[in-house]
């Protein structure tokens, strides 16, 4: 969840809804099956995407960068970047693009040589730093809005894309599309996913792909996938929980996360009284009150917000024979380090406990890991997630 994003403030109910989605707790053994009939397993773990999965555990995202309005990006990234990211103990850097915003008109929808250029930087330096990197479309809002009118665009992007990098090593990954939502649904997105793989398998036959479903790339889309039977396809979902607490302070979210001062975990030592002024709906009291008031083990603050899901992720994975990878979870700087040091521990705990890759939100923006005037990770930052766990 990104300031930039202008339709945000239009869909904060739904971001809420989609971040807010109950897993219930999950048996792993018998875990049950509720995808399409369409969607058929592919047995085992010795496919190349499980193979190609091991290159992408534990990466950060170049957010607020190349997927930012190209007339006012202010992230800047330097070829040391991706030398101090190594050095930190990431093996992959996702990074976001706004491929759509260098596309001509159509039918051709040819895209600048700018951009391929901007991208080339990243990619090449971050495999010189022996870091994988996936790329992907950001922020495609035509295509969330319309994905039938603009699918001829969708393809014709990945079409040049898949040229531009057909010989590069298999360490490049693509991501077709970011945390599509409003209506493009999984179900609609579903045989535009198909459409684009096969046009990308013509020039990249054993690239690795990954996939988001609807809903903003939730986890309670994925039982609506449908994939081809596509043996390097890798599943990717996103996930903020807790909501209130990953995004407090956030300006971007229409009204519903104004409240600052949320710890993690929670209950707080005192109650958190919020300012009457922010005029806050009952489920926002509702929310605040089991916080000040449900121990650990039952707090609306905690693990328990993303623990049942992660555990979902895994058994569902399993069974369909697709790899899944969290391609971003983070929490904002308006949380206090100590908080922030306290969720991402816990998160990357859980994740790699269901043997899950991850890949922060963000490096050096808004919800950053990367102290660039300081040159250096935030405080406790480095510990939180590669530090051992106990």
């Amino acid at each position: 969840m990104k300031p930039h994003r202008l339709t945000q403030l239009l869909l904060a109910s739904l971001l809420l809804l989609c971040r807010s989605f109950a897993q219930p707790a999950v048996d792993e053994e018998n875990f049950t099956p509720a995808n399409p009939p369409e969607m058929k397993p592919i047995p085992g773990h010795r496919t190349p995407a499980y193979r190609e999965a091991k290159l992408f555990l534990r990466g950060a995202n170049l957010g607020d960068y190349l997927e930012a309005d190209r007339r006012w990006r202010q992230v800047q990234v330097s070829a040391d970047e991706f030398v101090q990211m190594k050095k930190e103990g990431f093996d992959h850097v996702r990074v976001p693009i706004g491929w759509h915003q260098y596309a001509g008109p159509g039918p051709e929808f040819t895209l600048e040589p700018k951009i391929f250029s901007l991208v080339d930087f990243v990619v090449t330096n971050a495999l010189q730093n022996k870091l994988a990197v996936m790329i992907n479309i950001h922020n495609f809002t035509a295509l969330d809005q319309d994905p039938a009118s603009a699918t001829p665009e969708f393809l014709a992007i990945w079409q040049q894309i898949a040229a531009h990098y057909q010989k590069f090593p298999r360490q490049l990954a693509f991501e077709l599309d970011n945390e599509p939502h409003e209506n493009a649904t999984t179900a609609l997105m579903n045989p535009i996913y198909a459409e684009t793989i096969a046009e990308i398998r013509k020039t990249n036959p054993h690239r690795t792909i990954f996939v988001e479903p609807g809903g903003w790339g939730g986890i309670g889309e994925l039982k609506n996938l449908v994939l081809p039977p596509d043996d390097n396809i890798i599943v990717s979902v996103h996930c903020y929980d807790p909501f209130y607490f990953t995004h407090q302070g956030a300006t971007w979210t229409g009204g519903q996360t104004p409240v600052t001062g949320i710890v993690f975990p929670g209950p707080p030592v005192q109650p958190l009284v919020p300012d009457p002024n922010l005029q806050l709906k009952n489920y926002q009291l509702d929310w605040i009150n089991k916080y000040n008031t449900l121990p650990a083990e039952q707090n609306p603050s905690s693990p328990l917000a993303f623990t049942s899901k992660l555990k979902y992720i895994r058994a569902w994975s399993d069974y369909y024979g697709r790899p899944v990878h969290l391609g971003e979870f983070g929490a904002y700087t308006k949380a206090d380090e100590q908080s922030r040091v306290n969720f991402y521990s816990a998160f990357r705990r859980a994740a790699e406990q269901n043997h899950i890759g991850w890949c922060i939100w963000d490096w050096s923006a808004g919800f950053r890991y990367w102290d660039k005037p300081n040159h250096r990770p935030m405080p406790g930052m480095h510990g939180a997630l590669f530090g051992k766990i106990e």
